[in-house]
């Protein structure tokens, strides 16, 4: 009964199950964003934009590493919004960090606003990948980059692995093959996968040229 109503507030969490997960969601995720952060060159005065924040454990870890720039996060949950604001509350008095209600599909940025977007954990649940990741591009700046993170790898070895959370979630395991093609069709270029050995962790990143 637990796990099912943690797992039921994985893609928009609410009220006393969304907050449990918010935290699990905070802990859980840390060190897979770490290794995909590593894959990132991160410079002072960049413009950040972390796509699906959750509990904003990942835009504590940009602003860490932004300088004199500023991250944005946005959540379509109320409730993951005033968590992630919470926890960034140093880096929001002081201007450092933003968050907003928002969805995917219709991101509230002007054109060519950042170097890098980061979504941990958060495709799955986007309502229409394709348009999203080139509403992504939109805003994105020539030359930046976007950073895909993904906790369940699908592979032909194991290709039911992920078929129970599959099924309860309405959603979808991503293979390497999977993601380059949909970044690609979206407009990207230098796609890189990249997958970390004893883990089923993937992360993607992608440039606009």
């Amino acid at each position: 009964m637990k796990y099912r109503k943690l797992v039921e507030n994985a893609g928009r969490p609410e009220g006393f199950w969304g907050k449990l997960m918010i935290r699990s969601m905070n802990r859980g995720h840390s060190e897979l964003t770490d290794w995909a952060l590593s894959y990132m060159e991160i410079k002072s005065g960049f413009r950040v934009l972390d796509v699906g924040c959750g509990g904003g454990r990942t835009v504590s870890k940009l602003c860490d590493r932004v300088g004199s720039g500023k991250v944005y996060g946005i959540d379509y949950s109320p409730l993951c919004v005033k968590k992630s604001t919470k926890l960034n509350h140093k880096n929001v008095l002081c201007g450092k960090a933003e968050i907003r209600q928002a969805s995917v599909s219709e991101l509230p940025f002007e054109g060519e606003s950042f170097d890098l977007i980061t979504a941990v954990e958060t495709y799955y649940f986007w309502p229409d990948k394709l348009h999203d990741l080139m509403e992504l591009y939109r805003v994105l700046k020539r030359g930046g980059k976007v950073l895909l993170v993904f906790e369940m790898l699908k592979t032909s070895e194991d290709p039911d692995r992920w078929k129970a959370v599959e099924e309860r979630l309405h959603i979808e395991a991503v293979s390497c093959a999977e993601i380059r093609e949909m970044l690609l069709r979206a407009g990207y270029q230098n796609i890189r996968t990249h997958t970390k050995s004893g883990t089923s962790w993937l992360c993607a990143t992608a440039e606009k040229e």
